[in-house]
């Protein structure tokens, strides 16, 4: 790893003197704060399963994401008013901190013997398993996506092909690690589960305080003008601030109103439909083979966890950046719906749960190693109203209504057989990711006169 770095660290330089040594700074800061970020969701993410299951049940959680939905109004409502007042860095901050006091006030509950984990009763009415699961829900599109929204306003488009990869192969180190050591703690050390799960938590919370300091040290260490990102952008949004104010609701109006904008909501609500409905799956059959076991599911999801990241860490360090400069964003964005479709195939030939496990570490690793910050390049020429308030509509209703749509397939197939349900499933997937395959044409071809005109994309 170190190796790894110190040959960046030279190819930079040599490459550029003092401009390729601020890049390589602002890379390696970027990659740090978000292997932080990325080491705690991937504590939490497997925790949130696992301690909702255990408190409420199975059979209820296709339900949180309701909840969810009707939660995420007001607060993308606060999300919009922050970004108005707050400089793009001090978003990124607010939202950090917010889930450090949350993660140690969930860990200081779970020590609780009625309201935590001492209590076993399974009930739809434990009520701190439902809030635990929705909060953690929302980590994604308030902490992950706002600290994409953050590396996007301050990239250009060559930045972002030349260090996305990298900065989330460095992240992935952080996912590998962090599920790996929860899992000891949790298998492999003479402590009940009642008092290694908080431990892990405020940790994990801990890892979110470092991230927080790598953003500073960027603010402070990086001039100003390395931090324009798109300069066609950064020229409209300082007229802007001299002319206007714009609404709470710009974002969703600028979501609506917008076909690219509405055609990237879509990249991520088909993704994330795809993935619920063969999530669900998973974690039903994890439930049954585990006895529903807090435990025991822990460990599958830390495992589940470790396992994709580690598939992601290899896609991102050698795919992602030299695909993109090999065959351009256009070309690269095809990837995630084709594989998906081709997968399908294979479950439809061999439908069983080893199967669907193997297809989502795939999956999730095939998505976050390269789908993902590819999908981030697309913001790179959108105004800040793009980047911070959409791009937060987008990634909670995005990802929540599909996760609604999918679990409402999952509660409506709940008592099919499995292996009618899976080919039922893997059918329904192949549909949805052609329908994908034909958004993601509109979109690359969008971006790409877009870049080539150097314009701004909610700006006109």
């Amino acid at each position: 790893m170190f190796l790894f770095i110190k040959k960046l660290k030279d190819r930079c330089i040599s490459a550029k003197g003092n401009f390729g040594a601020y890049n390589f700074k602002k890379l390696l800061l970027l990659g740090g704060a978000f292997l932080f970020i990325i080491a705690t969701y991937s504590v939490i993410r497997p925790l949130k399963t696992s301690v909702f299951l255990g408190l409420v049940g199975k059979d209820y959680q296709p339900y949180t994401k309701i909840i969810t939905i009707l939660i995420l109004i007001p607060i993308l409502f606060i999300y919009s008013k922050l970004v108005d007042k707050l400089k793009r860095h001090q978003v990124v901050y607010y939202f950090l901190t917010f889930y450090v006091v949350t993660i140690i006030i969930t860990a200081l509950v779970l020590m609780h013997p009625t309201i935590g984990l001492s209590n076993t009763a399974t009930s739809p009415y434990r009520f701190f398993g439902w809030i635990f699961y929705v909060l953690i829900d929302l980590y994604s599109p308030l902490a992950v996506g706002t600290f994409w929204a953050f590396a996007n306003s301050i990239s250009d488009t060559e930045d972002a092909k030349n260090s996305y990869g990298k900065i989330v192969a460095v992240s992935r180190i952080g996912g590998i690690i962090s599920p790996l050591l929860s899992w000891f703690l949790l298998k492999k050390i003479n402590m009940t589960y009642t008092k290694s799960i908080p431990i892990i938590l405020i940790v994990s919370a801990i890892l979110l305080l470092f991230a927080c300091l790598c953003i500073i040290k960027l603010k402070k260490s990086i001039p100003g003008y390395l931090l324009h990102g798109y300069e066609a952008v950064y020229q409209a949004e300082k007229q802007k601030e001299k002319e206007k104010k714009v609404s709470m609701i710009e974002g969703l109006k600028l979501m609506v109103t917008q076909p690219y904008v509405l055609g990237m909501f879509s990249l991520v609500y088909l993704y994330e439909a795809i993935n619920v409905i063969l999530d669900y799956q998973m974690q039903v059959q994890m439930s049954i083979e585990t006895n529903n076991a807090i435990v025991g599911m822990s460990s599958f999801m830390f495992l589940y966890t470790a396992s994709f990241n580690g598939l992601s860490l290899i896609f991102s360090a050698f795919g992602t950046s030299a695909l993109l400069k090999k065959m351009g964003v256009f070309f690269c964005l095809f990837v995630m719906p084709i594989s998906t479709i081709l997968m399908m195939f294979g479950l439809l030939a061999r439908p069983n749960l080893s199967t669907v496990v193997v297809i989502m570490v795939i999956l999730r690793a095939l998505h976050y190693g390269f789908n993902a910050p590819v999908r981030e390049i697309l913001y790179i020429p959108t105004s800040k109203d793009i980047k911070f308030k959409s791009k937060a509509w987008i990634e909670s209703f995005g990802r929540t209504g599909s996760k609604v749509a999918g679990s409402m397939v999952n509660v409506f197939y709940s008592g099919t057989a499995y292996l009618i349900l899976t080919r039922i499933n893997a059918l329904l997937i192949i549909g949805l990711s052609t329908i994908w395959t034909i958004i993601t044409l509109f979109i690359g071809k969008k971006y790409d006169k877009v870049i080539r005109e150097n314009k701004t994309i909610g700006e006109e």
